[in-house]
């Protein structure tokens, strides 16, 4: 059984008192001001409850998914929705065929009759990453795109089948590093004044940038669905046709027609030399060059029309309904607001734990070095397009030297570059002082050391031109004058308002191993 320190993770951050949450970090006694914002920091005890049932939940979910899972095979969908989805007077085209998953016994099926799909108001938030924006969208989080940790744990959960740890590992970090830690609110779109509840003090506790804020926590450059920062003027947030048309083109030449981890890791690869080639601030490093490598992944992990590596199928009907892709006749791709696929769509069987999503980022950086012939991937460009300086793989990230990474040492690596750069963002207000055993370690089931300041890569990230400002919202200048706490949210070429279905494409039942896992899970 995982430790229960693993189901707390980032949320200790933003669920307890300044004492217990942050016990290495001393508020300046000359701040009595600061000092009655920390002080807001509340023990959350219905947060807590929830990820307990939900984790005890989710393991026994896991546990009946293996011990069923070969009991019988099914096709997709019933036949008179196959046929209503082959009428083209109301359904929509798109270019790739059709894949049915060959299990979808016990399956949940979406989208649900209580959460219906509503366009998005002019005044809500929507931002890089699509699964909230479905979310948001279809009601399971606030639909003003202003949500809290609790809320999204369900919401991820419910939906998507989302571990309570990686759940509350994301959902934790977006607060810590993107919003309001005394109410535990963050826009998942640009800055929001709605998020932050205690003014000029809330803005010193956390920098609220929402999760458009450019290199705050998930989002970041070679993005597989977004354009970089600095490529397309700060809009780091809204699908981009081009990219998009680029991840599709590696579904058709290296996944089969699917958008699984052959395909994604083709795709990253492609993206993060576009990147490094054309963005003069292009900058990898952990820890949000991981968490955008281990998000790509999210696309054939959550967004699969069925269980991945256990007959669902990474078919584009359900990748690009989830993104917000939408072909006209000659395949050009515009951007709409995002939605579960309305022709229905059926939820993976067992959660994906924290572990898996380390898997995909070994899987995935391992893959696009190989065809690269590039291992050391983490680095930065020196303010022209091209001066890629690399500074070090993988490997030597997470302390493996030149073997192969584990997924223990990965999982340490980016708890410490978490806090290392939790620490320098509040290093201008709070000061070290707490020792290691007062911390309570978030990774406990890795084992990790306990994290004690900024880690060694730090010092070398800090050299380049893109190293992500503290404080953001203060400063609010990025290189070239970008604005990165700008309110802005996502703009949409048009709406599903009549929630139409993709077309079927010539129906073809998926082969075996067509959609696999980044690597075999260990039970």
């Amino acid at each position: 059984m995982m430790h229960l320190k693993m189901r707390v993770l980032l949320l200790s951050a933003v669920c307890f008192s300044a004492a217990s949450a942050f016990p290495w970090l001393q508020v300046d006694a000359g701040s009595s001001e600061f000092r009655r914002g920390m002080q807001a920091i509340k023990n959350d005890p219905e947060t807590s409850q929830l990820i307990r049932d939900l984790w005890h939940q989710q393991q026994k979910e896991k546990r009946e998914f293996f011990e069923n899972r070969d009991v019988e095979v099914h096709n997709e969908i019933e036949s008179p929705h196959l046929e209503r989805r082959a009428t083209p007077s109301n359904c929509k085209t798109h270019p790739l065929p059709d894949f049915l998953p060959t299990n979808i016994t016990g399956l949940q099926k979406f989208p649900e009759a209580a959460y219906p799909y509503q366009d998005p108001k002019p005044s809500d938030q929507r931002g890089p990453c699509p699964g909230l924006n479905t979310l948001a969208n279809h009601g399971y989080i606030n639909r003003n795109g202003i949500t809290t940790v609790a809320q999204t744990i369900a919401a991820s959960a419910r939906v998507f089948n989302m571990g309570a740890d990686l759940a509350a590992f994301l959902a934790g970090g977006s607060v810590v590093f993107a919003g309001d830690i005394p109410s535990m609110m963050y826009s998942i779109g640009g800055a929001d004044a709605r998020t932050n509840s205690l003014g000029v003090v809330g803005g010193s506790l956390g920098t609220e940038t929402g999760l458009s804020g450019h290199l705050r926590f998930k989002e970041g450059d070679a993005s597989g669905t977004r354009c970089d920062f600095y490529l397309c003027n700060g809009d780091n947030h809204n699908l981009n046709p081009g990219v998009f048309s680029d991840f599709q083109n590696s579904a058709k030449t290296v996944g089969g027609g699917q958008y699984n981890v052959p395909a994604i890791t083709q795709h990253f690869a492609n993206q993060y030399k576009k990147s490094r080639d054309t963005n003069p601030y292009f900058y990898f490093f952990p820890p949000q060059a991981a968490l955008t490598t281990g998000a790509e992944y999210f696309h054939a992990g959550f967004f699969s029309n069925g269980t991945i590596g256990a007959g669902g199928v990474a078919n584009e009907a359900s990748i690009a309904s989830f993104n917000g892709a939408n072909f006209s006749s000659n395949g050009a791709i515009t951007y709409i607001p995002e939605q579960i696929p309305p022709q229905g769509w059926y939820r993976r069987g067992y959660p994906m734990f924290l572990t898996e999503g380390i898997q995909a980022i070994i899987t995935l950086y391992a893959g696009a070095a190989a065809i690269l012939g590039q291992p050391l991937l983490f680095g930065a460009n020196t303010g022209t397009p091209g001066s890629f300086t690399g500074a070090f793989s993988l490997s030597q990230f997470s302390g493996s030297g030149n073997n192969p990474p584990t997924v223990k040492g990965v999982a340490c690596a980016i708890e410490g570059a978490l806090y290392g750069n939790f620490i320098s963002e509040f290093s201008a207000i709070l000061n070290a002082g707490a020792t290691a055993s007062q911390f309570e370690q978030p990774f406990g089931e890795f084992g990790c050391p306990v994290p004690s300041g900024a880690p060694p890569q730090e010092a070398t990230a800090k050299t380049y031109p893109g190293y992500p400002k503290p404080q953001p919202c203060k400063l609010n200048k990025m290189q070239n004058g970008y604005g990165q706490c700008a309110p802005d949210t996502n703009t949409y070429a048009g709406f599903n308002t009549g929630k139409v279905p993709f077309c079927l494409n010539n129906p073809t039942t998926a082969a075996p191993g067509s959609n696999p896992l980044p690597v075999p899970l260990v039970n």
